[in-house]
């Protein structure tokens, strides 16, 4: 989220479809807990290869769709933002959480980094933004699948909407296997979807002419471009994701940053350079273009092999979005309830019977590193926004990004004023205004981008994009972009509204606890001093037995609990009616209550005496 995807207007025609990336920032993390719920497992699993392939989901996942970049500027510009864009934005950007990943060391990247630096109401709602918008983003993937296969296999929408169902239960149940699993799944994944491209490039390196990346003639969209390059290089805020899964974190994260940064330029520049060298005229670049150019350099087979690959890609995309979806929930969750679920699986671990089996398991992070309850809960939802449609899900969460990358800027330099104490095994050189300046280039673009937004949503989009095709306002494939604006007011005040009314609960239930403890301390009053309701003792009784008071209810002995004298607080001395006077000294049956009831013939006669 840190990075918007180009705007949906100049994106490529409905027949070609481009790879979404990963958009950005890590959320996620296995919060600070204790007990079997939030324990995240039996050791830490991930070293410098496992990072590396789940890393390149995050930062890159493969070339599939880059070529439409194309159609955004002259090759000159194109090459100048994709050579100057990773050093002054990137690689800050992985530097900053490689400090804080190190200082920090649970899964979940920045968004323990926000609670760290902001407490945990503010922490609380941005995990909630972000599981939005990686929920959300995660179902991107599965669509784009099925729309691959339709194009080579037609389906009906029935067929495409099950077939993106059938992607999510796969990658759930591979999840839902381990650590271990799941990585080595994304080693698979990662090198499926790369061999296209070093075949591609390995055959098409003696066609290249450097000469066509340097043509700068040509229309300029500035604006696409820029969500272009920051779309491509956004990945690496990703990173801190598995942190407290890492053997040896300061090692891990700097040998990963090491490999993948230089990794993600290069297939960024060296693909687009062959293509170029094979057709230079920037018109043709329609996403999906490549396997027109791999057809023509090695034939069938290798456009086959492009498909594949950009399958492939999305399969490892949507793992990677719902890695970060789980465990936002996770924590999200965990902020509140902690103690409770820690305490049901505590009982869970005690109790034999099956649900306690079940639940046990549903809330173990011993093998998955999140409690597979989160795992399936995210599936279950995925499973159902295949099914919306896709221009929505694809714009949705785009602007809620801005605000998290404030945040996590911004926790960034105040970790550092805050918790100057805490270990960095790996620091950044410099103090508080190093700290500062690193983000501002991060954070100017992110604002340049909420204000191209805003300003599309008051005065529209361009009258055409820039495949030449007519802009339809009301067509299935727009959406203006007041539906960004929109959609990010409408996550944040729900946010709002939830946190309102659990404060309210939350604060009614405190304070029946409060009143609770307090009745469980007080001991308890033993008092001879007749109250208002007490039956005290009456003056010249002298029956056998004592009259003893118990918390407000008299016990008197010897007589049975039927049979009583009813004895009010009141001296036979003071003025008072003839019928108190008597119940006095006339014996009594008790009601249900406890209270005694003089005799009705008793009775009967005391009340005609007192009219008379």
């Amino acid at each position: 989220p840190a990075c918007p995807r180009p705007p949906l207007s100049n994106r490529p025609a409905r027949r070609h479809r481009e790879s979404p990336r990963q958009s950005a920032s890590s959320c996620c993390f296995r919060p600070h807990m204790s007990g079997g719920h939030g324990s995240g497992g039996d050791g830490k699993k991930v070293g410098v290869w496992g990072m590396v392939v789940v890393g390149f989901f995050w930062v890159h996942g493969g070339i599939y769709g880059n070529e439409a970049m194309l159609m955004a500027g002259p090759p000159l510009y194109v090459f100048i933002m994709l050579g100057i864009v990773p050093f002054v934005y990137s690689l800050p950007i992985a530097l900053i959480v490689a400090e804080l990943s190190t200082a920090f060391p649970e899964d979940g990247g920045y968004v323990v980094w926000v609670r760290e630096a902001c407490g945990q109401v503010l922490g609380s709602h941005h995990a909630y933004w972000v599981w939005v918008i990686y929920v959300v983003d995660a179902a991107i993937y599965p669509v784009l699948v099925a729309n691959y296969v339709n194009t080579m296999i037609p389906m009906g929408e029935t067929s495409q909407g099950l077939l993106a169902v059938a992607i999510v239960v796969l990658v759930t149940a591979i999840n839902l296997l381990g650590t271990d699993v799941m990585v080595k799944f994304n080693t698979l994944l990662a090198l499926v979807s790369l061999a296209p491209t070093l075949v591609f490039v390995f055959i098409g390196l003696p066609e290249l002419e450097p000469r066509r990346c340097l043509v700068s003639e040509g229309e300029l969209d500035s604006s696409l471009l820029v969500s272009w390059i920051l779309w491509l290089y956004c990945g690496f805020f990703s990173l801190g994701t598995l942190a407290g899964e890492l053997d040896s974190p300061r090692r891990t994260f700097l040998v990963s940053i090491a490999i993948l940064f230089p990794t993600v330029l290069i297939l960024n520049t060296l693909p687009l350079a062959v293509a170029l060298s094979l057709d230079d005229v920037p018109s043709h670049y329609t996403a999906g273009y490549f396997n027109v150019l791999a057809r023509r350099l090695a034939g069938t087979w290798l456009d086959y092999g492009f498909q594949v690959g950009a399958n492939v890609c999305l399969i490892g995309l949507y793992n990677a979005a719902a890695l970060t979806a789980e465990r936002s929930l996770f924590f999200l969750i965990n902020e509140h309830y902690e103690k409770d679920l820690s305490a049901l699986a505590v009982r869970c671990k005690q109790g034999g019977r099956r649900a306690d089996v079940i639940l046990n398991y549903l809330l173990s992070t011993s093998k998955t590193g999140v409690a597979p309850l989160y795992i399936l809960f995210n599936a279950l939802i995925a499973a159902l926004l295949v099914w919306a449609p896709y221009t929505l899900l694809v714009e949705f969460s785009m602007l809620l990004s801005v605000p998290s990358i404030f945040l996590f800027m911004w926790s960034f330099v105040a970790l550092r004023v805050q918790q100057p104490a805490v270990e960095r095994p790996f620091r950044i050189p410099g103090g508080i205004a190093t700290a500062v300046m690193i983000t501002v280039v991060p954070i100017a673009i992110s604002i340049s981008y909420a204000a191209i937004i805003s300003t599309e949503a008051l005065i529209g989009r361009p009258g055409s994009r820039v495949d030449k095709q007519p802009l339809d306002e009301d067509g299935p494939e727009e959406r203006q972009p007041a539906y960004q604006i929109y959609s990010m007011i409408g996550v944040i005040s729900f946010g709002l509204l939830v946190h309102a009314i659990g404060g309210r609960l939350s604060g009614r239930r405190r304070r029946v606890d409060t009143i609770a403890a307090a009745i469980d301390a007080r001991p308890p009053a033993v008092s001879n001093e007749p109250s208002d309701r007490d039956w005290g003792g009456v003056e010249g009784d002298d029956t056998e037995g004592e009259t003893v008071a118990l918390n407000g209810r008299q016990i008197r002995g010897p007589f049975s609990p039927e049979v009583e004298l009813r004895t009010p607080t009141q001296s036979l001395t003071s003025p008072t009616p003839l019928s108190s006077t008597m119940s006095l000294l006339v014996p009594s049956r008790t009601n249900a209550d406890g209270y005694a009831q003089v005799p009705s013939k008793v009775s009967d006669r005391i009340s005609a005496a007192e009219e008379s």
